[in-house]
């Protein structure tokens, strides 16, 4: 009998990125993502706020999201996470696609920053040569120099707007989590993001959303043989007359501070993002 050659591919968790199927004849859901056994993903949309962007007659709309990446066992861990967002025009009308003007969090943070300090060591050798007071040869003498060198380790997550048509603005969205490589603790368990749209007229929009997975080392490989089949790609498709309340999706309270649903482009957004790193927790016997 001819041997079996089984190939292993190491790579990221990628079928994490599967999408879950909006309910027929629902253009919209809230569970956006659900996903793993032992290492799981959840990706849900949590609250849609409708307004104008300023007075100038252009139409916002606030999107909060809430990521979970959680570890059924001690063992095991995710070690990064890229969710990527992508916005369009419900008609396929370019002229219409929603502009992604701002986002949260956005840039690069540092999560659990630790610098570590450890002394460099140099010998450094001096000789004289010749005969000094009956002394020949080369007396050699020898400093022991230490020199102090910081490095930083932390968790990261960068979060940046991304044109991924090809003309135009901001269409797209990208988080990236990954772990601290030194003391390999895995990513943040709970990530809430917002975005904030501009949107020309006010017309249905739709979304795609991608979550791609690297995980620890048990979890790298997987046989060719027997992947799992994609799902179907169901995009949100969202507006002003969608049924948020029969979906579970919430709405920010008009009358709440910080929210003004008449001026959105002046709201600080960042005030409805969060993130959390996983923790022990001591229950009593």
């Amino acid at each position: 009998m001819d041997p079996i050659e089984i190939l292993l591919f190491e790579e990221g968790d990628q079928n994490s990125g599967f999408r879950t199927k909006n309910v027929q004849g629902d253009k919209a859901r809230s569970v956006l993502i659900d996903r793993g056994d032992v290492l799981a993903v959840r990706a849900a949309l949590a609250s849609v706020t409708h307004g104008d962007y300023t007075s100038n007659g252009y139409a916002a709309t606030l999107l909060v999201f809430e990521f979970t990446f959680l570890s059924m066992k001690q063992s095991r861990q995710f070690k990064t996470a890229k969710i990527i967002l992508t916005f369009e025009d419900a008609s396929g009308n370019l002229k219409n696609r929603p502009e992604v003007v701002t986002i949260a969090p956005a840039g690069k943070f540092f999560i659990n920053k630790t610098t570590e300090k450890r002394d460099i060591n140099q010998s450094a050798n001096a000789s004289i040569n010749g005969s000094i007071a009956g002394v020949g040869g080369s007396v050699g003498y020898t400093w022991d120099m230490s020199q102090t060198k910081d490095t930083d380790h932390a968790t990261t997550l960068v979060g940046t707007k991304r044109l991924f048509a090809d003309w135009g603005k901001d269409d797209g969205v990208i988080w990236n989590l990954e772990e601290d490589d030194v003391k390999s603790a895995g990513i943040p368990s709970f990530l809430r993001a917002a975005v904030l749209l501009r949107r020309r007229n006010d017309v249905p929009f739709r979304f795609t959303i991608q979550v791609e997975t690297g995980v620890d080392f048990e979890g790298k490989f997987r046989r060719m043989l027997g992947l799992e089949k994609p799902d179907v790609v169901d995009p949100v498709e969202l507006d002003k007359d969608t049924d948020l309340d029969d979906l579970g999706i919430t709405s920010l309270d008009p009358n709440a501070e910080g929210v003004d649903l008449g001026n959105m482009a002046g709201m600080d957004i960042a005030r409805h993002t969060h993130v959390v790193l996983a923790s022990l927790l001591t229950l009593p016997n």
